[in-house]
């Protein structure tokens, strides 16, 4: 599947530490090829989280497409999936 990320996400992540993003940079490349660590959130339709130590990368899955939505360490990025997609 290909990944993909929007522009609001690409913001979010540049603002991160150059470590976090080696590290989620490197899980978002991963979810190309596996996607057996990711967990399904609930309330959302077709939305679902990957960890990343304290980080989270929330995404959508298309039909042969992921679009990374949202990156954020954990105590912000429900409050933020919340509002993106409530």
């Amino acid at each position: 599947m290909k990944v993909g990320i929007t522009k609001t996400t690409a913001k979010q992540f540049k603002k991160l530490s150059k470590a976090i993003q080696i590290i989620l940079g490197k899980r978002i490349r991963d979810l190309e090829f596996n996607t057996s660590r990711e967990q399904k959130l609930a309330g959302f339709k077709n939305a679902f989280r990957v960890r990343a130590g304290d980080y989270r990368i929330v995404y959508q899955k298309k039909s042969s497409e992921i679009i990374v939505i949202l990156v954020g360490h954990r105590k912000e990025i429900y409050r933020l999936l919340e509002e993106l997609l409530g």
